[in-house]
Parts: structure tokens; sequence; C-alpha cells
């Protein structure tokens, strides 16, 4: 509530995103059979933003244009603008404020939440948050409740692989020495598919710490989640009856340590171990770890190979260098190493109907990434990358490809990101 006479400021901004990426892809996501040609696409996403700021009051307005170049014929008036952000935060009392709408949800290095900006429509979801900030601590409370439409009495939720209701608490401290803790713990309720009056949850707890310090060489970033309720079965399946929810308890811990060779020159390496689920294992047990809401390609190499975790887990150990070369260029190169935790096999036919089983070795590959980014001014930046995968002796077992022919995967990719600041009022005193 503003309170007349109450000396304020206010400033308006509209900003805008246009971001072509052009990608060549010979086997991005899964390998490629060699009678296959590779392709060649391009995506843009086209963003204009609107932000009010007061002392009392920040709205932020997004439109988001999301497509293929070429996907519509050049007489098409087909509009695909939608609402990416529309929320509004209000200051309740100092250091405690309620923001409510579609909203972007980033903690950490996100692994459960995450903007996911690398994809071309980004995440964003339908909450209401609460924050409080005082000093070094920080704590946000989040709560969404979904309906497919509007209604007058409750039905079946029915958006394939959303849950029905979710709740989180972020708790962070920093301290004065470069040292972070931060916790979570999410709460999200699934609908069951033939009754609506019954919801299964899983629960998420972890946290991160992490120490970077101007002064000394070395960062590192630990973090550890585990799951438990139950499993959501909409992780590979759409909307079906009669799914049935698996008692869940998985883990991830994470680690990656970054030391500084010379000022320009760094390097890192770290491990990403997922919990998985063995072949033996019944259909009501799984062991195996969801990302949940989480970046997927800042994570077990660019080519997404392990966009979904593995159902027998997966372990990524990587290590790389970083060369800062100057102020407006650099570039990453990281290799990664793949192996699934747990035993994975399945039963296949052949054209006379005989079943044979297959065992997946362990060793499902290895990656090799290199990404360079150059800032050509403060509103434009190019980034350029080239991915390998070398496969194993395992990799093409566990695509179920069979004695499909594949070549040596790889991908590359130019994108160039423009965001032009087209207004902003100077800061000006109301009274």
């Amino acid at each position: 509530m503003v309170l007349m006479g109450t000396a304020q400021s206010q400033v308006v901004e509209i900003n805008g995103e246009i971001r072509p990426r052009f990608e060549f892809r010979d086997g991005f996501q899964k390998p490629l059979a060699d009678t296959l040609s590779p392709a060649l696409t391009t995506l843009q996403r086209s963003r204009l933003s609107a932000g009010y700021k007061s002392k009392l009051l920040n709205t932020q307005l997004t439109l988001q244009d999301s497509r293929i170049f070429g996907s519509n014929d050049t007489k098409s008036s087909t509009s695909k603008i939608e609402i990416y952000e529309a929320w509004a935060e209000v200051l309740l009392t100092p250091g405690i404020s309620a923001e409510i709408g579609r909203q972007k949800l980033k903690y950490d290095d996100q692994r459960i939440l995450a903007t996911a900006d690398w994809s071309n429509t980004g995440l964003a979801h339908d909450v209401a948050l609460f924050k409080y900030k005082q000093q070094s601590i920080q704590a946000h409370l989040g709560l969404a409740y979904n309906n497919t439409k509007d209604t007058m009495f409750e039905v079946n939720y029915t958006v394939s692989k959303m849950y029905k209701n979710m709740a989180f608490l972020w708790l962070s401290k920093e301290f004065e020495n470069g040292l972070s803790l931060s916790a979570i713990g999410l709460r999200d309720g699934f609908q069951s598919s033939n009754n609506y009056k019954k919801t299964f949850y899983r629960n998420t707890i972890g946290g991160n710490i992490v120490y970077t310090n101007d002064s000394s060489k070395l960062a590192f970033n630990i973090a550890a989640y585990y799951q438990f309720g139950k499993s959501n079965a909409y992780d590979t399946a759409k909307f079906v009856k009669n799914i049935t929810y698996a008692n869940l308890g998985a883990y991830l811990l994470a680690y990656k340590v970054k030391y500084k060779i010379i000022s320009k020159l760094s390097a890192q390496v770290g491990l990403d171990y997922y919990s998985g689920t063995g072949s033996t294992t019944s259909n009501k047990e799984s062991y195996t770890f969801n990302r949940l809401y989480g970046a997927t390609h800042s994570f077990n190499g660019s080519m997404e190979y392990f966009k979904t975790v593995p159902k027998a887990g997966l372990a990524d150990y990587y290590g790389g260098l970083t060369s800062n070369i100057s102020s407006n260029l650099s570039i990453d190169i990281t290799g990664h190493l793949f192996n699934l935790v747990k035993d994975m096999k399945y039963t296949v036919k052949d054209k006379a109907g005989k079943k044979t089983t297959v065992n997946v070795g362990k060793n499902i590959g290895s990656e090799i990434d290199a990404v360079l980014n150059y800032k050509l001014t403060k509103e434009t930046s190019i980034q350029a990358g080239y991915s390998i995968y070398i496969n194993s002796k395992s990799t093409k077992d566990y695509f179920k490809m069979g004695s499909t022919s594949i070549d040596t995967p790889q991908w590359a990719y130019l994108m160039l990101t423009i965001k032009p600041n087209f207004f902003k009022t100077p800061e000006v005193k109301l009274n």
C-alpha cells in the first residue's frame, strides 16, 4: 500500500532479446544411423520484456516467440507469441516480499530448479513466492497448485509430465570468506491417472557448499540431494490410466573443484553420481534420481545424451580447461567419461520371434565438448561450440540400436545473442 506523501522512486525499463542458433546435428541426443543424413537447423528465440521497479512494487512482463526457421511459409500469419513471464512482487515489510505469477525459478547451480536458458523456450512456473532477506541470509517459500482448465469442481489433471501441486523452501547463508551454504526441500504431487482424489508425492531434499574467493586459486562446489516418496511415472510415459507409482529412494552426489593455474587459465575436475535401479529390482521400487525442473544442457555433456538420467543411474567423470584469453574472449574444453551405476539389460525379438537378452556394459561412452564465447559489444555476443561422442562397445546397446551401423556422433552450433535496451527511464523521485 502506497501512502500519500511517501517519497519513492520508480524505474520503467524495456528490453529485448533476439537469439538465433544454427546447429549441425550428426548424432545430437542420440547416435544417428549411417543411413540417415545429418540435420541442419536454425532455432530462434525472441523476447520483449517490460519491467517496473519502485520501493514497494516490482513487476515483469516478458513476451516470447520460439520458432524453427522455415516452420511456417512466408505468407503465414500464425502467431507463436506467448507469455514467458508475468509476475508482480510487493514489498510487505523491509526484507519480506511476496511475488506471484508466471516466473523463472533459479536456485544454486540449477540442478533442481532452473531457468534452462539454453532451451529455446526456457522454463517458467505459475507460482506464489514469499521472500525473506536480511543481510547474508535468504529464505524463499514457493507454492503452486495447477488445474487443466477453469472448473467449478475438482477434475482429473491431464497435463502430461506436470505436477498437480508443488511446494519448496530454500535457505541460503553467505560468509565473508567466500563460503556459502544453501539447503532446499521440494515436494511435488502428481495426481492419480484414474482417481483425481488421490495424489502421489515425491520429496527432494539437499544442499550445496560453495567456495569461491578472488584471493584463492582454489574454488569448489559440493552438492548432495536425496529423493523419497513415490516415483513419478510421467517421467517415461504420457498420461495414461492405471499407472503404478513405485516407492522411491534415490540420491545425487556431485562435486567440482576448480584451480587457477595462471591468471588466464584454470582447470577443473568433477563427478556427478546419480543413483540407479538394477534390472532385477521390482517395479514397485525405484532408486533412480530425477532431475526435476533443473538444467539439462549444463550437466553430463553438451550433446544431451543423458538429458534424462538412465534408469540404471549414471556416473559422469569430467575434467577440463578454461582460458580467459581476454575480457571479451574465452574458451572451454571439457571431457566426460560416462558409466552406468547399476546393471542394465533388456530383451529383443528377432524376425522369427526368438528372444535374446542384451546385457549393457557399464562403460557407455565418452564425450569432448569445446565452447568459445566472444563478446562483440555490450549488447551482442557470439557463442560457438563443437562436441564429439566417442562410442564404446556398449553405446549402441544402451540406445537399443541393435545391429544398426552408426558413425561417430558429432554436433556443432553457432549462436548469436543480441540484447538491446530499448528504453529506460531515469530514476524519478515522487512525493
